[in-house]
């Protein structure tokens, strides 16, 4: 039997000296991590030294975990129809050892004033990348390892890539990405610290919702809808997790026309007044003769919480009893309009840019802000209010 006069066996692992931090959702070694076994048998066969070796490779894993799911801020607006759509933007933080993709949902958690809301994610599936650092890193170069192919992206982590490591959220500027032994995740801005071996690189994502208003019960009162994100691991569906709720809120506005008149001739009238510039118009008890002059004062409240829009006044003179007076606010002017900040114009009758147009027997006057010679702005809710003002020569 021929003698070997020397044998020995070397081992090499590549691992990770660390434990996973208590309670960690994570496996303390990124997923795709090869673990190589590389064996060297050394002999002498009596001509010389000789080596035999051998290695077998282990790829680590993924272990699903459920990612961190945090809701962003509600949302408002003003209510204009069902389908009044506002985004919610749902954050979602990875937590496993390696890529994964999720499946995400959303719900109804609760509505008022409504019926017929809807909530709809974006994007019906989320991916987000993750990795583990060994040792070696910067605060702007995090070394980690290779993923077994080389592409620009480790564990799904590339270029343009938000991660979260440690207490800090970076943009990743660019990955250096090896097939075998360790890649590097460059930042776009240095940590705070330099992180040790075994920290979670771990990509974060927002996940939109869409929501619409659905179809509201009485208007003039706000509508609101709550909803919630569930995200589901498509590795394993028993990995999932649901968001707290989120809240948006759609405001409604709910106008009221009233119309007083006085006599600018011969005043008179009874009942409570309307004011306006220290003059006082009335509902009833006012009298004219033929010639007299009468001003009418049309005011029209948004008594809702949010802004009423296309906003147009108009108006049907009795033409068989009065007729509209020309120059009564100015030469060309026979329309006077105070908007909801108290600011006054005077309007032409004629069909030309202003507002106003009188083709009898029909007074239109555009109103609101944004109110234009074709189209009603918006007069905002609480109360707020706009004035008509024009006059007429009674036959």
């Amino acid at each position: 039997m021929k003698s070997i006069t020397k044998v020995y066996i070397s081992l090499f692992l590549l691992t990770l000296a660390f434990a996973a931090p208590a309670g960690s959702a994570w496996a303390n070694m990124a997923a795709n991590t090869h673990i190589i076994n590389n064996a060297t048998l050394s002999y002498n066969d009596g001509t010389g030294t000789r080596t035999a070796t051998a290695s077998v490779t282990v790829t680590v894993a993924l272990v699903p975990a459920t990612p961190a799911v945090v809701p962003g801020p509600p949302q408002t607006t003003s209510y204009s129809g069902p389908a009044t759509l506002l985004t919610n933007s749902f954050t979602v933080t990875a937590t496993a050892n390696g890529p994964d993709t999720y499946n995400v949902t959303s719900a109804i958690t609760g509505s008022t004033n409504t019926s017929g809301a809807t909530a709809t994610p974006q994007a019906p599936t989320v991916s987000l990348g993750a990795t583990v650092t060994l040792a070696g890193s910067t605060t702007t170069t995090i070394v980690v390892p290779s993923d077994g192919v080389s592409n620009n992206i480790v564990n799904g982590i590339q270029a343009g890539s938000t991660v979260v490591i440690g207490i800090d959220t970076r943009t990743v500027l660019s990955v250096v990405d090896n097939a075998t032994g360790t890649s590097a995740i460059n930042l776009a801005a240095a940590l705070s610290a330099v992180p040790g071996p075994g920290v979670l690189v771990a990509e974060q994502k927002t996940v939109p919702v869409n929501v619409t208003a659905g179809t509201i019960t009485t208007t003039g009162t706000n509508v609101t809808v709550s909803k919630n994100v569930t995200i589901t691991s498509a590795t394993n569906n028993a990995i999932t997790v649901t968001s707290g709720s989120v809240t948006d809120t759609y405001t409604s506005g709910a106008a009221n026309l009233v119309k007083y008149v006085r006599n600018v001739t011969t005043p008179s009238g009874t009942g409570s007044p309307y004011t306006y510039n220290s003059v006082s118009y009335y509902q009833t008890g006012v009298g004219a003769k033929p010639g007299e002059t009468l001003e009418y004062v049309l005011v029209a409240t948004n008594s809702g919480s949010g802004p009423v829009t296309a906003s147009e006044v108009t108006d049907t003179l009795p033409t068989a009893y009065v007729t509209l007076k020309s120059d009564a606010y100015g030469t060309g002017k026979e329309v006077t309009y105070v908007s909801d900040s108290n600011v006054t114009s005077t309007y032409s009758a004629a069909a030309d840019s202003d507002p106003a147009t009188y083709t009898a027997p029909t007074l239109t006057v555009y109103v609101g802000t944004g109110a234009t010679n074709a189209a009603g702005g918006s007069i905002p809710g609480g109360n707020k209010f706009v004035l008509v003002l024009y006059q007429v020569t009674v036959n």
